[in-house]
């Protein structure tokens, strides 16, 4: 095997839960998959890959950004 896919990545990541789990039980796994998941997302955010108001925008619903000059569609105007 030359190469790791994201699905042996997967199947290590799901066997070494299962592994801490048996060690360290259900509440201490739990709290340190959490605390990897925020590490992840603040590396992210500090490497400039994570943009909060992209977030913003898709939690609202919005496809298009205000700053580029495009809101999201608006209907025609009836006078």
């Amino acid at each position: 095997m030359q190469y790791w896919t994201n699905k042996h990545w997967g199947a290590l990541f799901g066997a070494l839960v299962v592994l801490f789990i048996g060690l360290v039980g259900v509440g201490l796994t739990a709290l340190a998959v959490l605390a990897g998941l925020l590490g992840y997302f603040i590396g992210k955010f500090l490497d400039g890959e994570l943009s909060l108001q992209e977030i913003q925008y898709r939690a609202q619903g919005r496809t298009r950004y205000p700053e580029q000059g495009q809101g999201p569609p608006r209907p025609p105007r009836v006078d």
